[in-house]
């Protein structure tokens, strides 16, 4: 049985993000270069331009889903829920004990601070 962690998942999801962000920026040059010889008066053939376009609308919908999967696994790893929301459990546990002085403080003085 292989134990997969939190700091595998992000480390493969980033791993995988930025081989896409490559992709996307070498297509990129691909299409500054068609589109610079297209002003030079080049001619430029059909086929060479449509093929880097028609990849990218995949390579940008594998690179979104890429950084979804890193954003929800980062924040799995802080302790973020769906929706955003997350626990501050050191925060919680301060205020909690805060609270509890305050009270046994109270039940030795026989009066109640605010």
């Amino acid at each position: 049985m292989t134990m997969i962690t939190p700091e595998q998942d992000v480390a493969e999801s980033a791993e995988i993000l930025r081989s896409l962000q490559a992709a996307i920026a070498e297509l990129r040059r691909e299409i500054e270069s068609l589109s610079q010889q297209a002003r030079s008066g080049e001619e430029i053939r059909e086929t060479a331009m449509s093929k880097p376009l028609g990849q990218v609308s995949g390579l940008l919908a594998h690179c979104l889903k890429a950084e979804n999967t890193l954003n929800e696994c980062r924040n799995r790893r802080a302790g973020i829920a769906r929706g955003s929301y997350a626990l501050d459990l050191d925060r919680a546990r301060a205020e909690i004990g805060c609270k509890l002085d305050r009270l046994r403080r109270c039940g030795n003085a026989g009066e109640v601070p605010e």
